[in-house]
C-alpha cells in the first residue's frame, strides 16, 4: 500500500522541480534525480498512508483535530486574466524548489508551519499548513500568497504533470476515447479534468489515486480549474461573485467563495457555467474537505455534530444533512449545507456516492436526469421515480442503493425549499394558507417539513387548490414515497415515535412496514391526535395512487395485469386518475376467487385499513364532497361514511355509485366495515367465535342473533342495527348468497325493483300467496335466505323502510315516543290497525299474515315469549309454534306480553280462513255448499309494494269484513239445520276454542260489539256481558245483537264455547260426560240428562242458560 504514496510523491516532487525550473532546459537529470530522491526520503517520513477514500481527504486534514480554516487565492483586477501574467513570471523569475525556503514565504513558513522545528517543511506540508491555517488571508503576506499560487497553478498547467497523468492512467486513457484526444496537448491540464470526469470508470489503482491527490490542489483554488476560468468569467462578473477585499482588487478571495456563489445562483448561469460548477460539485461530493465554503463554515459543528462520522464518500456530508434543522447546527453552516442539497436536488449528478451507489440501477431502467424545459420535477426526483418505478416493477435493488436513495428522499421532504417546482407552483397555497410558515421560513421550529404537510393538509380539504401545485406536490410524494419507509419523511417520524414505540416496538423500518402499522392501530386509544393528523396527511396522496400503496403492487401485480387490465408499461412517472385505486382494490375484490393468497392476504389487509378513515377512500371522499360538507361535524368523529349511507337515498348519483360499491363490499364480508368490527370484537369473541367461514355473511347472521343478548354492547348492537338498515337500501346490498340461492325468483318476479326492501317485500308477498292459493313458487333454498331477512325486517320499523313510508303518519298519530327497535312501533302499529291509514293498513295486513304463516320470523313473538317456547314448544315444528303457544296461553308461566302478543296473532290468523290450511283442507265441501259467496280475493294482496302505490277505502276490500269464511261456518255450526262433515266440525270447534282466549281474535263479534265492549263491559268478562245485555235487551246495534246470538248458539252446540257454563260445570261434565263425544250439543245434553245429579252451582247456571237460549228461540231440548 506504501507504493501509491510513492509514486505521487515522486511525480509531485518532480512536478515542484520542474516548475522551479521550466524556463531552464538543460536540467541535468541525474542531479535533479538525487534531489528528488532526498526530497522523496523526507518527505516520507511525515507521508499518511492513503489507502481508501477517506484518506483522500486527510492529506488536508491535521494529525491534531485542530480546526481547519480554507486559504485564499489572488484574483487580478483584469478579469483573472492575470493567470498569463503570473504563469509568464513564472517562466522569467523561477520559482526556487521550495517553498518554505523562498524569499517571499520563508517567513511565514517558519512562524506558522515549523512547529518550532528548525527543518524547513517539504512543499507538500507547507501547501496543507497554510491551508489548515485559521485566518489564514490576514496571516500569510500578499507576497507568499501570490507566490503560493503561482505554485500550485503552474504544477496544475505544467506539461510534466500531463506526462504523468499519461503514464499512470495509460491503460485507461486507451479504453476511454474522451480523453485520448487531449493526449499530446500537454500544459493544459484537460487530460486530468477528463480523466476526473470519468473517476467512475478507471480501474488502474495507481490513476485513481493520483487523480483523487490531485483534487485538493484544483479545490483550493477554482481558477486552476481552466475549464472554470473559460466558462464562467462573465457570470462571475455579473452575479458579483468576485469578492475582493481591497480596493486594488489584489486581495486574495476568501477560498471556495467564487464557487458557493456560483453554485448558489446555479439556476442564473449559463449552461456552459453551469456545468462546469456542477462538475466541481460533483468532484466535492465524495469529501466534504473539498467544498471549501461548506467545510469553512461548518468545521465547528462537525466537530460538535458529526465528530464520530469519518470523512469519505460523503459521509460528513449525510451527517450534516440529517442535522441541519438541529439547533445546534450554526446558520452559516445550514445556510452551506441548503446550497450543497440545492445543488443536489438541481442536477442529482453532483452527489457521486449516490450515483456510483446506484449505478448499476441507472443502466439498468435507463434512467435519465437531464433537465427538461417542459418538466417541471427536478433532476432528483426525476432519478428518484426512476429508481422507484424500478424497483416496484422487478423487486430488486443493491442495499446500498436503498439506503442512499432513502438519504435523499428524507432531505427532500424535511424542506420544503429544496424543490424550486413546489416553490414556484405552491406560491400562492403558502401564502395563503401557511402564511405562518412562510413567514419563518428561516425558523428551524417551522420548517422542518411542516410547510410540505401544511401544502399537504391543505390539498385535501380546500376546493381551490391549484391543479399545478397539486401536480408537483403529488410528484414529490411519489418521490419520497413515505409508505414504503416511514423514515422517508422525518416529521412524521418524529410525531408518530412515541405511537411507534408503543403499538410498533418490533416492527422493522422499511418495506412499508411502519406506516402499515400505524394504519391498523389509526382508531386506537393510544394513536394520538397529531400522529394520527400527519399519517392522514401522507395517507390522503398514498390512497390515490395505487403505486403508493404498499406492497399491493409487489403482491398483485401479477393479478392486476391479467385481471384487472393494468397496462404492462405503467409508470411511477405518470400522473393518475385518483380514483383508480378504488377501481383497481374493486376489481380485485370480484376477482378474490381468483387471486394467489398472497395477493389476497395483502388486499384484504389493505380493504381493511382504507375503511377506517373516508380520507383513505377517495372514490368516495373525491365524489362526495357536496355530500359530505353536511356530514362535517357527525356524531362521533371518523363516522362520515355512516352519515352518507344514512342518507343514501339522496346522496348525488356519483356519491351514491361509489358509497353502493363500497357497501356492497361490506355487505357481502362485514369484516371490511371498520366501525362495526372495531364496536363488535369483543361480541364476536364472545358469540361468534366458532363461526365458520363457509358463508360470507355468516358473521353478521351470529351478531343479529344475538344483539338483544343482554351482555350485547350497546355500541354493537348500534353497529349491526345500522349495518341492518343500510342493507335495505339498494338491491346492491344482497348478500352474495341471497343473490346465489334466489335468482331465479327474483328474475321471475321481482325484475325491475330497485332497493332489496322492494326485493325481499315482493319475494314476501310470493310466499304469501304460496301460503294462501299454492303452488309453491318460492324453492326452499330460497325460503331460508328469505326468512333470515324478514326475521331482521319484524324487529324495527327501520329494517322495513316501506311499510315506514306508508305509515308515517300512524306513526305520528299513534306511536309518538316510541322506538323502532325491539319491534316497539310494529306492534304499536298492529294493535292500531283497524284505524290505520289506507295504505297503512293494506301493507300492515301482509305483514301480519306472515307473521301468522311464518311465526318463526316474527321477532316480537320469538323475543317476548322466548322463555315459554323454550320450555313448551321447543320440539315444535317452526310452524306449529302459533299453535303450541296458543295451547299454552293460559298457563301461569306464560308472561302477560308474550299472551298478548299471542292474542294478537291468533287474531289475524281468524281473519283469514286462508291462512288456517286445515280448516280450508277439511272444509272445502261445507266451504262450498255454504259459503262460496263468501270467497273473494283480496285485491290488496296484489299491490306493488316497490312502487309505493296509494290506497284508498274501496282498495282496501277486507278492512270490516275479516274472517268472512270463518263466520259463514260458525254460523252454519250453531245452526241446527245445517248439517257439516264431521272433519269440518272438528277444525271448527278448534277455532272457536282459539277465539274465546280472548274476544277480539273473535273477529265478527269484536268488530259488531266494540262500541258495547268499550261502554259497557269494562272489568268483566266481555262475552257474559254481551249475552247480559242481550238478555236485558240493551243492545240496539242489530249486527252486534246477532253476534250475541251466535256465540249463544255456539255455546249451546259446544258446551266449551260458554266459558262461564263450563268454569261452574266442569267437574259435573268429567264425571258424568267425559265419554260423551263433543260438538252437536251432546255433552250439554248429558248434562241436562243427568241434573239430579250435578251440583247445585252447575244447576243453577243450566238454568240461567235455558232462559237465554229461549231467548234467542234456540232448539228446547
Amino acid at each position: 500500500m506504501l507504493r501509491e504514496p510513492l509514486v505521487f510523491l515522486y511525480f509531485f516532487i518532480l512536478f515542484t522541480g520542474s516548475f522551479a525550473q521550466r524556463n531552464v532546459p538543460d536540467v541535468d537529470n541525474d542531479s535533479d534525480i538525487r534531489k528528488q530522491s532526498i526530497i522523496i526520503k523526507l518527505e516520507t517520513r511525515n507521508k499518511i498512508p492513503a489507502d481508501n477514500d477517506d484518506n483522500n481527504g486527510r492529506n488536508l486534514q491535521r494529525s491534531d483535530n485542530q480546526q481547519q480554516l480554507i486559504i485564499s487565492v489572488p484574483i487580478s483586477q483584469q478579469n483573472l486574466n492575470q493567470q498569463q501574467v503570473i504563469s509568464q513570471s513564472s517562466r522569467s523569475v523561477p520559482v526556487p524548489i521550495s517553498i518554505a525556503n523562498s524569499e517571499e514565504c520563508r517567513f511565514d513558513v517558519q512562524r506558522y508551519c515549523t512547529k518550532g522545528s528548525r527543518q524547513m517543511p517539504p512543499n507538500l506540508k507547507v501547501l496543507q499548513c497554510v491551508d489548515e491555517l485559521d485566518n489564514a488571508p490576514n496571516l500569510i503576506s500578499k507576497d507568499c500568497q501570490h507566490h503560493i499560487y503561482s505554485f500550485k497553478y503552474n504544477m496544475a498547467h505544467d506539461p510534466h504533470f500531463d506526462d504523468a497523468a499519461q503514464r499512470q492512467c495509460s491503460k485507461d486513457i486507451k479504453l476511454i476515447d474522451e480523453c485520448e484526444e487531449f493526449v499530446g496537448k500537454r500544459g493544459s491540464g484537460r487530460l486530468v479534468s477528463c480523466l476526473y470526469d470519468r473517476l467512475g470508470n478507471i480501474t488502474e489503482p495507481s490513476c485513481r489515486y493520483f487523480i483523487n491527490q490531485m483534487r485538493a490542489v484544483v479545490f483550493n483554488d477554482w481558477t486552476l480549474s481552466e475549464y472554470m476560468v473559460d466558462a464562467c468569467m462573465s457570470d462571475i462578473n455579473k452575479l458579483e461573485c468576485a469578492r475582493l477585499d481591497d480596493d486594488n482588487k489584489a486581495i486574495p478571495h476568501e477560498q471556495g467563495a467564487v464557487i458557493a456563489c456560483l453554485s448558489q445562483k446555479y439556476a442564473q448561469l449559463q449552461e456552459s457555467c453551469k456545468k462546469e460548477t456542477f462538475r466541481l460539485a460533483e468532484m466535492q461530493s465524495d469529501d466534504y474537505h473539498l467544498d471549501r465554503a461548506l467545510f469553512y463554515a461548518c468545521r465547528d459543528d462537525r466537530e460538535r455534530l458529526c465528530s464520530q462520522v469519518q470523512s469519505g464518500n460523503g459521509r460528513v456530508y449525510r451527517c450534516l444533512y440529517e442535522q441541519k434543522f438541529n439547533t445546534m447546527l450554526s446558520s452559516a453552516c445550514r445556510k452551506e449545507v441548503h446550497r450543497r442539497q440545492s445543488l443536489v436536488v438541481a442536477n442529482v449528478q453532483v452527489d457521486a456516492p449516490l450515483i456510483r451507489a446506484c449505478k448499476s440501477a441507472i443502466i439498468q431502467h435507463q434512467c435519465s436526469v437531464d433537465l427538461n424545459e417542459n418538466d417541471k420535477r427536478s433532476s432528483l426526483v426525476k432519478l428518484l421515480l426512476c429508481l422507484e418505478d424500478g424497483f416496484k416493477k422487478d423487486g430488486y435493488m443493491q442495499d446500498e442503493c436503498r439506503r442512499e436513495m432513502l438519504i435523499h428522499r428524507r432531505m427532500l421532504m424535511s424542506d420544503y425549499s429544496l424543490s424550486p417546482e413546489i416553490v414556484s407552483e405552491c406560491k400562492t397555497e403558502m401564502i395563503k394558507y401557511c402564511p405562518s410558515l412562510l413567514q419563518q421560513s428561516s425558523s428551524i421550529d417551522q420548517r422542518g417539513g411542516r410547510m410540505i404537510h401544511c401544502l399537504l393538509n391543505n390539498a385535501r380539504k380546500q376546493k381551490d387548490f391549484s391543479n399545478s401545485c397539486l401536480t408537483v406536490v403529488k410528484s414529490l410524494i411519489r418521490a419520497v414515497d413515505p409508505g414504503s419507509d416511514i423514515r422517508a419523511d422525518p416529521l412524521l417520524e418524529t410525531t408518530c415515535r412515541p405511537v411507534i414505540d408503543t403499538l410498533c416496538p418490533r416492527i422493522k423500518s422499511g418495506d412499508s412496514n411502519i406506516i402499515m402499522c400505524l394504519l391498523d392501530n389509526l382508531k386506537s386509544n393510544r394513536m394520538t391526535e397529531e400522529c394520527e393528523d400527519r399519517l392522514m396527511e401522507i395517507s390522503y396522496f398514498i390512497a390515490r395512487d395505487w403505486r403508493l400503496t404498499p406492497k399491493l403492487i409487489r403482491t398483485c401485480q401479477t393479478n392486476l395485469i391479467n385481471l384487472c387490465q393494468l397496462s404492462t408499461n405503467w409508470s411511477m412517472t405518470n400522473e393518475l386518475k385518483d380514483d383508480q385505486i378504488g377501481m383497481y382494490l374493486g376489481c380485485l375484490y370480484q376477482q378474490r376467487q381468483q387471486l394467489d393468497r398472497n395477493c389476497s392476504t395483502e388486499l384484504k389487509r389493505l380493504m381493511h385499513i382504507r375503511t377506517q378513515a373516508i380520507g383513505l377512500m377517495p372514490e368516495i371522499e373525491d365524489n362526495c364532497i357536496e355530500d359530505l360538507a353536511t356530514c362535517k361535524n357527525p356524531e362521533i368523529k371518523g363516522e362520515e361514511m355512516k352519515c352518507l349511507q344514512k342518507k343514501y337515498p339522496k346522496l348525488e348519483e356519483k356519491c351514491k355509485a361509489a358509497v353502493r360499491n363500497y357497501t356492497q363490499i361490506t355487505m357481502s364480508d362485514p369484516t371490511f366495515d371498520f366501525l362495526l368490527m372495531k364496536a363488535c370484537e369483543p361480541m364476536i369473541q364472545l358469540f361468534c367465535a366458532n363461526i365458520e367461514g363457509e358463508r360470507e355473511d355468516g358473521l353478521i347472521r351470529c351478531l343479529v342473533q344475538h344483539k338483544h343478548e343482554l351482555k350485547m354492547d350497546y355500541q354493537c348492537k348500534a353497529g349491526v342495527d345500522h349495518y341492518q338498515i343500510t342493507s335495505m337500501k339498494d338491491e346492491a346490498f344482497l348478500s352474495q348468497q341471497f343473490q346465489k340461492k334466489c335468482r331465479q325468483e327474483v328474475e321471475e318476479h321481482c325484475k325491475g325493483r330497485k332497493t332489496k326492501a322492494a326485493i325481499i317485500q315482493c319475494l314476501a308477498d310470493l310466499m304469501l300467496k304460496d301460503a294462501l292459493k299454492g303452488p309453491n313458487r318460492v324453492a326452499e333454498v330460497c325460503r331460508n335466505e328469505l326468512k333470515f331477512e324478514l326475521l331482521q325486517r319484524s324487529e324495527s320499523i327501520e329494517f322495513d323502510p316501506l311499510l315506514a313510508k306508508a305509515c308515517q303518519g300512524d306513526i305520528r298519530r299513534f306511536c309518538w315516543g316510541r322506538t323502532p327497535g325491539n319491534a316497539e312501533i310494529l306492534d304499536c302499529l298492529k294493535d292500531n290497525y283497524i284505524k290505520t291509514s289506507p295504505i297503512c293498513y293494506a301493507k300492515l295486513k301482509k305483514r301480519q299474515k306472515l307473521d301468522v304463516v311464518l311465526p318463526e320470523n316474527d321477532f316480537s313473538l320469538i323475543s317476548k315469549c322466548a322463555s315459554v317456547i323454550q320450555k313448551s314448544c321447543s320440539n315444535e315444528k317452526k310452524q306449529n309454534m302459533l299453535s303450541c303457544l296458543r295451547r299454552n296461553a293460559n298457563q301461569d308461566q306464560m308472561p302477560n306480553i308474550c299472551r298478548q302478543i299471542v292474542y294478537h296473532r291468533l287474531m289475524i290468523f281468524n281473519t283469514d280462513a286462508r291462512l288456517n290450511r286445515g280448516l280450508i283442507e277439511n272444509c272445502q265441501q261445507d266451504i262450498s255448499k255454504w259459503c262460496n259467496s263468501e270467497v273473494v280475493d283480496d285485491d290488496d294482496d296484489d299491490d306493488n309494494d316497490a312502487n309505493n302505490k296509494d290506497y284508498n277505502d274501496s282498495e282496501v276490500t277486507d278492512r270490516d269484513m275479516g274472517g268472512r269464511i270463518n263466520g259463514c261456518l260458525r254460523a252454519k255450526y250453531a245452526d241446527s239445520a245445517a248439517t257439516l262433515e264431521s272433519q269440518c266440525v272438528t277444525e271448527l270447534i278448534d277455532v272457536i276454542q282459539t277465539s274465546k282466549l280472548d274476544v277480539k281474535i273473535d273477529i265478527k263479534l269484536y268488530q259488531s260489539c266494540r262500541k258495547q265492549l268499550d261502554t259497557k263491559c269494562t272489568g268483566m268478562d266481555k262475552e257474559d256481558c254481551l249475552k247480559l245485555l242481550y238478555q236485558r235487551g240493551q243492545l240496539n246495534d242489530d249486527a252486534c245483537r246477532e253476534q250475541v246470538k251466535r256465540i249463544i248458539r255456539e255455546g249451546q252446540m259446544y258446551i266449551y264455547a260458554d266459558q262461564a257454563l263450563v268454569a261452574v260445570c266442569q267437574t259435573d261434565v268429567l264425571k258424568y260426560c267425559n265419554d260423551i263425544p263433543i260438538g252437536s250439543g251432546k255433552q250439554l245434553q248429558c248434562l241436562l240428562n243427568m241434573r239430579d245429579f250435578i251440583s247445585n252451582q252447575c244447576q243453577n247456571m243450566l238454568k240461567q242458560r235455558q232462559e237465554l237460549w229461549e231467548e234467542v228461540n234456540v232448539y228446547q231440548l
